[in-house]
């Protein structure tokens, strides 16, 4: 029997419930992101990352060894904001803000060619704006671009911001020096006459919530969604009424034969299943998959595609900054790959992956539990920065024009290979065990597969018992 139309006055409990629950799951994600931010620096305050991520630091999953971040949870309740951004002209940078669904709704960056100054940041349909980036330019008649490169309007009133800069031969200082040129702070609200929210604290963020998992996302969302609409406004009459017939209103009550537990788990299939879809998901080939630009970044009204990355890659940037390559195992169709305790995987790449003007590429490996791999190296990820050398010796990234196959190995830690191999080794966990590898691009526009960003997409070849490495 077909399913009644999901957001219409015919959907069933059941359906309104399952809806709510996917609705509202990126909500976890950002209160656990949200609250130590909150906690130890409070709202609208930037904490800059001064070092690059480590085995030792635990706070986020699959992390980041390429650049350098500024964090900051955005609340626009009360008041507007100010960004203010220094002139970065040498390498890759981007400033992405998020509404507190994880939309990507703006950046600001190399990519975009954002000029340096300040930038106003506001409550969208607080002001009558679309959400989005406007920019100012030089002689503006909107009285409101007066001493501003330009505004930026945001979905919802709580958001976050997620800075980050690319860190170049361990130039630590200089990225610090752009940190510190980087600003954020709060100035009165334009026409504002009343507050658009409740002021978003630690309370709001963790108060009075259930252990249980799915109890929680239905009461973060019945917490947070009636001043947080979504992403495309049109949708607010159609998302109300969902909530409104699973229970959530000033609260939320459970009705009586709601299953959560088994809601929740029909709602996860239902989100992997979407995003395994033809239209989310792109085959790179040789055991790579990655996302297809629309199902990246900013979600407009898939709100399954927006759980999936809650969960699986909470804050991807768009497409347009970013792509995110990961390695499928073909034969188990896991994202993760079995290492014995003398054995090796090659990464080989037919040549140097293509980069526009300040772009970057990176491979790293994570273990079981998606951290970083401490090793003796230091070494958490390679790529266009790193040492690596053709098999005759010669450097990948040298002087010369020259462009030929390479690859990268993976063996544990604890074996440590001939020198010949010492600057493509990328150590994996000390005695084997389960593994991911998660490839990152950055930038390569909105490239489809079938262009020039995947032809050197590298195939990953069967694990070889350790003889030779």
């Amino acid at each position: 029997m077909p399913r009644s139309p999901t957001g219409t006055g015919d959907a069933t409990l059941n359906e309104a419930t399952e809806f709510s629950l996917i609705y509202g799951y990126p909500l976890i994600a950002y209160s656990e992101l949200a609250l130590p931010i909150v906690s130890e620096h409070g709202t609208n305050s930037l904490h800059h990352q001064r070092q690059l991520a480590n085995p030792g630091r635990k706070s986020v999953v699959r992390p980041n060894v390429d650049t350098l971040y500024s964090h900051s949870i955005l609340d626009m309740s009360h008041e507007d904001l100010v960004f203010e951004i220094p002139n970065i002209t040498d390498r890759y940078w981007v400033c992405p803000f998020y509404d507190v669904y994880g939309n990507n709704y703006a950046n600001l960056g190399s990519i975009t060619k954002s000029p340096p100054g300040k930038y106003r940041v506001r409550y969208a349909f607080g002001v009558g704006e679309e959400p989005g980036i406007t920019y100012c330019g030089g002689k503006s008649e909107r009285p409101e671009c007066d001493g501003y490169q330009g505004l930026i309007n945001a979905p919802t009133p709580y958001g976050a911001v997620d800075a980050r800069i690319l860190v170049r031969q361990n130039d630590l200082e200089m990225v610090h020096t752009f940190q510190n040129h980087t600003l954020l702070y709060t100035v009165p609200g334009g026409c504002q006459a009343k507050p658009y929210a409740p002021k978003l604290t630690t309370a709001m963020l963790n108060a009075s919530l259930a252990r249980d998992l799915p109890m929680r996302i239905m009461q973060m969302t019945a917490r947070f969604t009636p001043h947080n609409p979504p992403r495309n406004v049109s949708d607010v009459s159609r998302v109300d009424t969902m909530l409104l017939k699973a229970g959530i209103q000033d609260g939320y009550s459970k009705p009586v034969g709601a299953n959560l537990t088994h809601l929740a788990q029909m709602a996860e299939a239902a989100v992997s299943a979407h995003a395994y879809l033809p239209k989310n998901i792109r085959d790179l080939k040789h055991g790579w998959l990655g996302l297809a630009p629309s199902a990246q970044g900013d979600y407009n009204l898939d709100y399954k595609m927006r759980s999936f990355l809650a969960r699986y890659g909470y804050l991807a940037l768009d497409a347009t900054e970013a792509l995110y390559p990961t390695y499928h195992e073909p034969e188990t169709k896991k994202f993760a790959l079995t290492l014995g305790p003398k054995e090796a995987y090659m990464i080989t790449f037919v040549g140097k992956p293509p980069l526009a003007k300040q772009g970057f590429w990176s491979i790293t490996v994570y273990n079981e539990e998606q951290y970083l791999v401490a090793n003796p190296l230091e070494r958490y990820a390679l790529g266009d920065r790193s040492n690596l050398t053709y098999a005759d010796g010669a450097p990948v990234y040298g002087t010369d024009s020259k462009n030929a196959s390479f690859q990268i190995l993976l063996q544990p830690a604890d074996i440590e290979p001939p020198k010949n191999w010492t600057s493509n080794w990328l150590p994996a966990p000390p005695g084997g065990g389960e593994i991911s590898i998660s490839r990152k691009l950055h930038p390569r526009f909105h490239e489809q597969p079938s262009s020039d960003s995947w032809s050197t997409i590298p195939y990953i070849h069967d694990h070889y018992q350790y003889c030779c490495y």
